[in-house]
């Protein structure tokens, strides 16, 4: 009898190792097909910040519920988790933690702002795993892209299959830029504030105009083109046939001839103009940097392919963008004769960012953090002019890197770095190490975590690196890693975003969505020991708690430019009108949506305790009409929340982009929303007391086809109904 035990034991063990050890590769590999096998070291591309307007510090979005692997801790037993030649352990939820990261995202934002799909998301991330699997070699030998191919497919599986329901449809998904590379994107709009490109070369012709304007990019599989939609009706040139009479607005952007293209023309500032950007590329939405001038540079940093880390840097502002861009040569270099300055380097890094160098002879500059440019993948900070011409003689078309020391950043302890956003400010660049490997010496805590996992990756550090200009013309900025702040902090509380401009200011802003509320943290990293604390928002002279419907729509920073400047926050949620349980019309003509608006505001000095008080706020119901029989159109059918992937006008606004800015002619910021069906008539909110009120109350058009939308806002002051969910009926 004990034989038959011993022996059924020892068979229930063995089918146990193999059901652990090979049926889940086995099923990974039956189901899904291999990527394409990268050899150029490079972990994949990146989550990256996108900044709106002059005045916003930072953008919070991922709706306040982390960014991390969401995957079960036994996870883990399904993966290698041997040691790497250097003897750290890699477990899954740390390991594939960057391509989690931009799956979560992607999950909660990316229908909205990239048009991404399920598969979109999921796809994406398996090609980031494989990269970071071969990234890292974790275990023995180097001939590991099989085993990296079958570990991207039993994480894309562990996602389908748990985690399949998370996709936000467009009843719940919400606009928020993330993604250097949007190669996958068919389509995608993104809007920036910048001042009036040309008021300042005529007040009087543009007197009428606010200090400045939206610019809205439509990005078509990457060919570009800019609509002003808050201009006016204003040309920008006159007509002429003669080549010789050149506009002040011409001039102004170094225009001393007309070329063909602008002849017997006369366009308006507000129309649509094509942006001539080097083909064959993958175009992300532009760059806003704000220079020390005051001047507004729209940079786009553009891959050419995910081959290699080769990058097309074009430098452009409104000015030239709203005039003529057309080059005369098809390339990405000063060979191309156009308006724009345009780089070809090899940046070395998959999400390369631009930043001012004050003091340097060409001030604006690519830079990106690398870490392929040693044997032990140390961290290297790389950067190079973004405007000066590539001479052909030496290596002048790559960025010069400078390594950095110290067991923070050597031999690979830097690979947290790409995890979370880059915050870029004039000489200063700060990012987020999460730590990715398990160390401990304890066999038993070894096992624990093989068994158990870290489900929240607390541990990190913050990088704090200065720059300044190169010593040489062509020589690297000089870069030094000024402090390195290691953390305990969970990654449920990131992004983990700025709350200020200023350099060497490391107060940090989180949003924390629980079941029902949302609260802020703030994290100040200067501290020895940083942690979470507490902020407090207050209404009416009293605290308030925020409904978690606050955070499912990213939420912004500003910093005024004032002379006591404010740091302000603006909150933003929507809600389609729809009754529960009653089924959508196939053939309605109406539509309506809830959209709210809440700011809060301090003194930007004031003291970590200070609270941040209401100071205005509105409740906005919008109805779109539209006529019937053409629901084919994504803006003639109403919603229908069983079909959660097909888009409707009030939906596209309940997750519209939100812009800050001086662009109504009432003194203060104002709020905007972009209409994705009314593309030229966006709504925007005029600051009136502590309160909102739209600039028009109506758009559209009556017809043929009828599209008609209007607009009514209330003030939105009490404490209890920002405390609630939204609830209101179908029109």
């Amino acid at each position: 009898m004990s034989r038959k035990v011993i022996g059924w034991s020892v068979a229930a063990i063995v089918a146990i190792v193999l059901i652990f050890n090979y049926l889940p590769s086995f099923v990974a590999d039956s189901l899904y097909k291999n990527v394409d096998d990268i050899t150029d070291g490079e972990m994949p591309a990146t989550v990256t910040s996108f900044e709106s307007g002059p005045d916003v510090v930072s953008t919070i979005g991922g709706s306040g519920e982390g960014l991390n692997c969401s995957l079960p801790a036994l996870t883990n037993l399904f993966f290698d988790g041997s040691s790497d030649s250097r003897g750290r352990r890699h477990l899954v939820l740390q390991r594939f933690r960057q391509a989690c990261v931009f799956h979560d995202l992607c999950y909660r934002h990316g229908l909205a702002t990239y048009g991404y799909n399920q598969n979109d998301c999921d796809r994406i991330l398996q090609n980031a795993a494989f990269r970071l699997c071969v990234y890292i070699r974790n275990g023995s030998g180097t001939g590991s892209a099989t085993r990296c191919q079958t570990d991207s497919k039993m994480v894309l599986a562990g996602v389908s299959m748990g985690g399949y329901n998370a996709f936000r449809g467009w009843d719940r998904s919400t606009y928020f830029e993330f993604e250097s590379d949007p190669f996958r994107s068919d389509g995608f709009q993104a809007s920036r504030v910048v001042d009036h490109p040309f008021k300042a070369v005529d007040p009087v012709k543009y007197r009428n105009d606010p200090d400045q304007i939206i610019l809205t990019f439509e990005n078509i599989r990457s060919d570009i083109a800019v609509t002003c939609i808050t201009c006016g009706q204003l040309p920008v040139f006159e007509y002429t046939q003669d080549p010789n009479q050149v506009d002040a607005e011409l001039r102004s952007v170094g225009v001393t001839k007309l070329p063909e293209a602008l002849l017997k023309r006369e366009p308006m500032l507000s129309e649509t103009v094509p942006i001539w950007l080097p083909p064959r590329r993958h175009h992300a939405a532009p760059h806003l940097l704000v220079d020390a001038a005051g001047k507004d540079h729209l940079i786009w940093m553009s891959r050419n392919n995910p081959q290699d880390t080769m990058s097309c840097i074009v430098g452009s502002d409104a000015a030239r963008l709203l005039t003529n861009t057309l080059p005369r040569r098809d390339l990405c270099s000063i060979d191309s004769g156009s308006s724009l300055t345009m780089v070809e380097i090899d940046m070395f890094a998959t999400s390369p960012l631009p930043m001012e160098i004050p003091g340097a002879p060409d001030p604006i500059y690519a830079t990106a953090i690398s870490p392929q440019r040693t044997p032990d993948n140390d961290l290297s900070f790389c950067s190079r002019s973004a405007s000066r011409p590539v001479d052909r003689s030496g290596n002048d078309d790559r960025s010069a890197c400078i390594d950095f020391s110290g067991d923070d950043v050597s031999k690979g302890a830097a690979l947290g770095a790409f995890q979370d956003f880059p915050i870029i400010r004039p000489g200063q660049q700060i990012v987020f190490a999460r730590d990715v490997d398990q160390r401990t010496t304890s066999p038993l805590t070894a096992i624990l975590q093989r068994a158990f996992g870290d489900t929240y990756s607390p541990g990190g550090a913050l990088l704090v690196i200065d720059v300044g200009p190169p010593t040489t013309p062509k020589g690297p900025a000089s870069a030094s890693l000024k402090k390195v702040v290691r953390f305990n902090i969970e990654d449920r509380f990131d992004p983990m975003m700025p709350m200020t401009r200023k350099v060497d200011d490391l107060r940090f802003l989180s949003l924390e969505a629980s079941k029902e509320t949302v609260r802020l943290r703030q994290i100040d990293f200067a501290r020895n020991n940083p942690a979470m604390g507490n902020v407090r928002v207050m209404s009416g002279g009293a605290d308030v708690e925020l409904d978690r419907s606050w955070a499912a729509r990213p939420v912004m920073v500003l910093e005024t430019r004032d002379a006591r400047p404010k740091t302000r926050l603006v909150f933003s949620r929507g809600d389609i009108a729809i009754d529960p349980g009653k089924p959508v019309a196939p053939d309605a003509t109406t539509e309506a949506l809830t959209l709210q608006t809440l700011v809060f505001e301090r003194d930007a000095a004031a003291p970590a305790d200070a609270p941040f008080v209401r100071s205005a706020g509105a409740a906005c119901r919008i109805t779109y009409e539209f006529a019937a029989h053409h629901t084919d159109w994504p803006c003639y059918r109403a919603f229908d929340p069983d079909r959660s992937m097909r888009a409707s006008p009030a939906a596209r606004m309940q997750a519209s982009q939100m812009l800050v800015g001086h662009f109504s002619k009432s003194a203060g910021h104002a709020i905007a929303f972009p209409d994705a069906c009314l593309k030229s008539e966006p709504i925007i909110l005029a600051p009136k007391g502590d309160t909102f009120t739209p600039v028009r109350d109506t758009a559209g058009w009556n017809g043929p086809p009828k599209l008609r939308r209007t607009i009514t806002c209330e003030p939105l002051d009490a404490a209890a109904v920002v405390s609630r969910p939204m609830v209101q009926k179908a029109p």
